[in-house]
């Protein structure tokens, strides 16, 4: 909320400032153009300070992952991460959930073979990437889903080249993908790189 207040004021003020920098450039009288040159490049620093401030704020408000559901594509958790400790969470029941509602869309609606990408439910957006071994369920509580739709995908296709002959081969042992286990914290925690 604090970000888009912030987000909110810069865009006002750079939409300000640039009404001054016209109004200054075009209607105010000067004397001489030394005096307006000045003031219009006063305005023009102002206008450029603004926009870099507003691109600043925009690129350090990091999307957060509060928690990622890493799953068969038939629904089967596999691994559960959280940036948060909940006990009284029953993550088995929140992938059934996300599978119960992708395979009632599905059927409901979908008559293409497609694949539930995102839901919204007001301070979250769930994010699903699909591969043909695993499915990524990404639960955010940031507005900014965009930038993490890509790298869910990076991450679902880089577990699929590196795991998934075993993810083919999966008994429900969690011991056999525990080497999934680096991927999956560097993603929650912001740093993957691939």
């Amino acid at each position: 909320m604090e970000k888009e207040v912030k987000i909110g004021t810069l865009a006002v003020m750079s939409v300000s400032i640039l009404v001054v920098l016209l109004i200054t450039a075009f209607v105010v009288p000067f004397e001489d153009d030394v005096t307006r040159l000045f003031f219009v490049g006063l305005a023009a620093a102002l206008a450029c300070i603004n926009i870099a401030g507003f691109f600043m704020i925009w690129r350090s408000s990091p999307t957060i992952i509060d928690e990622i559901f890493l799953m068969t594509p038939s629904g089967m958790l596999m691994k559960h991460y959280t940036r948060r400790l909940r006990p009284d969470q029953d993550e088995h029941i929140m992938a059934g959930m996300l599978t119960a509602v992708q395979n009632f869309i599905k059927e409901s609606f979908d008559e293409h073979g497609g694949k539930l990408k995102e839901i919204k439910f007001e301070n979250y957006d769930i994010l699903i990437s699909h591969s043909k071994n695993v499915v990524i369920a990404a639960i955010i509580s940031t507005k900014k889903p965009e930038r993490l739709r890509l790298q869910l995908k990076e991450v679902t296709e880089d577990i699929e080249e590196r795991f998934g002959d075993r993810l083919t081969k999966w008994s429900g042992d969690t011991a056999e993908i525990a080497d999934v286990d680096h991927v999956m914290k560097q993603l929650i925690s912001g740093r993957y790189r691939r």
